[in-house]
Order: structure tokens, then sequence, then C-alpha cells
């Protein structure tokens, strides 16, 4: 009965990836109808997956995820779902798709510069010697057990550091 009661608990409050794999459903749906997509059906599906399910990703997490993590993990979503579109809109019917390719890779590219941006301030953290799994956690979004095995990396390979260069 506890499990039910925490999936439950879960589902409650990650309703997001409910509503996004019923949505998925039904855009592969409409996708496979030859008249839907030779009636603008691109267009619709285009602004369900790159605007619909960025904006339920936001009501979902807004109140537990700070903003900038927030706005980056919808851009990150709307530019997955270009990709995404681009393989369930049949290649025949693309006509705003080819289009839009630059779009997401611009939009991938700044996603990555800020993912990279954290993940060096991750690992200076995790290689100082006053870091603590707390401290890590928080600022990379790391939970506390990775946290402490980062921690445990770093002061390995701080000990090897020190052993090759003869200061043990």
């Amino acid at each position: 009965m506890q499990i039910v009661a925490r999936a439950q608990a879960w589902a409650g409050r990650h309703w997001f990836f409910g509503a996004f794999a019923a949505m998925l459903a039904g855009i592969y749906l409409l996708s496979r109808w030859p008249q839907f997509i030779a009636e603008g059906g691109e267009i619709a599906l285009l602004t369900d997956l790159c605007v619909t399910a960025p904006l339920l990703y936001w009501l979902c997490y807004r109140r537990s995820v700070p903003a900038r993590r927030l706005v980056v993990r919808a851009l990150a979503l709307a530019c997955a779902s270009v990709w995404l579109a681009g393989h369930l809109v049949p290649a025949g019917a693309q006509a705003l798709l080819p289009r839009l390719e630059w779009v997401r890779t611009l939009g991938l590219a700044v996603v990555i510069l800020v993912e990279l941006r954290i993940v060096i301030a991750v690992l200076r953290l995790a290689a100082s010697q006053s870091a603590s799994a707390e401290q890590l956690s928080q600022l990379g979004d790391v939970p506390p057990f990775i946290a402490r095995l980062m921690l445990a990396e770093a002061r390995m390979w701080r000990g090897i550091w020190s052993w090759l260069r003869g200061r043990h």
C-alpha cells in the first residue's frame, strides 16, 4: 500500500510526464493521418511540441525548480521537440521544419553552453578541499548520493596527483 501511495504522490508532483506522454500519443496518431498533415497539421504539431510542451513543463515545475534551470530545460525541450517533429511529420509534407533547423541548432548550442558552465562550476567545487555534498547537490541539481560519489572521486584524483608528484 505504501508503494501505491508513494507512486501517487510522485505522479502528483511530476504530472508533466503523464500529460506529455498523452500528448505524444495524440501527436503520433495525428501525424499518421494524411488528411490532417495535408491541411496544415505540421504547424499544429509544431505548436503542440514547441509551445505547449514547454509551457506544461513550466506549469508543473515553476514552484520547485529555480527559474534559470526551468528556462534552460524548457528551451531544451523545445529544441528536442523540433527534432522529434522532424521524425513524426512525413518528409514529403515538411514545409516549416527544414526552415527551423537553424533555430534548433542555435537553441541547442545555448543549452550546451549553459550546461557546460554548470558542469565546470560543479567540477571546480568538487575539486576544492572545502566542498560538501550539500553544496554540490544545490549547485548542480545533483542527487546527494551522486554528490558524495563525486567528492570521493575528487579526493581519489587529488591523492593520485599528489602521489605522482611525490607529495604523499
